[in-house]
């Protein structure tokens, strides 16, 4: 049993008062109640459709993610077919090869060719020092204990390790002299050949001047490394015969590329010696500060 608030009269138990202030009141309180369910139903619907755009969103960007390695792979995959090719052509016509090669100046190829070579050289000498501070023995600061002991151990040697620091340098150097050499070259290249031939040369056909020789120059450097670990007298006689060759080839690969970009032949060992002379020069100065 309740009684109505405005005018006093009983009511039933859920009975609205017929009064004019309950009314009123009932009538206010309905469209704030429409109003709230709105609200509530339009904050949900608000939330579902964020959570599908965030969905939508989340599988947009794996797709995306997924082309985007598509396309590395398949970059990739034609680089290493583009590289045997090269390589193939060395032999079979390397005139044709060659003076195709430093036409096309294919950026990618370029890139990879002198990354290669300069981690490639990185890696061997960085193994190089390691075999040797394994090999190193430790020196006890008497020149005449060592000279003691050296006359008793064939095999002792004052040779130090070398230093953690020291490494990271040598590593350091091998990268700078490839990325010195290969931009020395492409600037010779490019500026010497217009003003000799008033040729149009640009400095990427220039960096493939260099690159070129990497084609041949990977694979010998690996292959020259590998087998100068042995101290078998004919694998070691191998190592040797591989590196001259490569160098030899590289040679005339550059010969070759230079002569593609300029057609004047007289002058085109000028232009290797300028390149040569002014790579030299710098990789003294490289090594000076190293």
């Amino acid at each position: 049993m309740s009684f109505c608030k405005y005018c006093g009269r009983q009511l039933q138990d859920g009975e609205v008062c017929t009064c004019q202030q309950a009314q009123q009141s009932a009538g206010a309180a309905q469209p704030q109640q429409e109003f709230n369910q709105q609200a509530a139903q339009q904050t949900f619907q608000q939330g579902a459709g964020q959570q599908t755009y965030q969905q939508a969103q989340q599988g947009f960007n794996q797709q995306q993610a997924s082309q985007q390695m598509d396309a590395v792979k398949k970059a990739g995959a034609n680089a290493a077919l583009d590289y045997v090719n090269v390589l193939k052509g060395l032999f079979t016509s390397p005139v044709e090869t060659v003076s195709a090669f430093v036409a096309k100046a294919n950026v990618i190829m370029i890139a990879i060719l002198i990354g290669g070579q300069a981690i490639i050289n990185m890696l061997t000498r960085l193994f190089d020092m390691l075999i040797a501070n394994s090999k190193a023995k430790v020196t006890t600061g008497s020149k005449e204990l060592d000279s003691l002991l050296s006359s008793y151990y064939s095999s002792y040697t004052n040779t130090k390790p070398y230093p953690a620091g020291s490494i990271f340098k040598n590593m350091l150097l091998e990268i700078l002299l490839v990325a010195v050499a290969a931009a020395v070259i492409a600037l010779v290249v490019m500026l010497l050949a217009k003003a000799f031939n008033k040729a149009n040369v640009t400095y990427m056909q220039g960096l493939a001047v260099y690159a070129i020789t990497a084609v041949l120059g990977i694979p010998a450097e690996l292959l020259s490394w590998v087998t100068g670990l042995t101290s078998v007298g004919f694998i070691d006689r191998i190592s040797s015969c591989v590196t001259v060759f490569s160098n030899v080839a590289g040679y005339a690969f550059v010969y070759i590329a230079i002569r593609a970009l300029c057609k004047d032949e007289k002058k085109i060992p000028l232009i290797m010696a300028i390149s040569y002379v002014a790579v030299n020069f710098l990789t003294w100065v490289l090594r000076l500060m190293f």
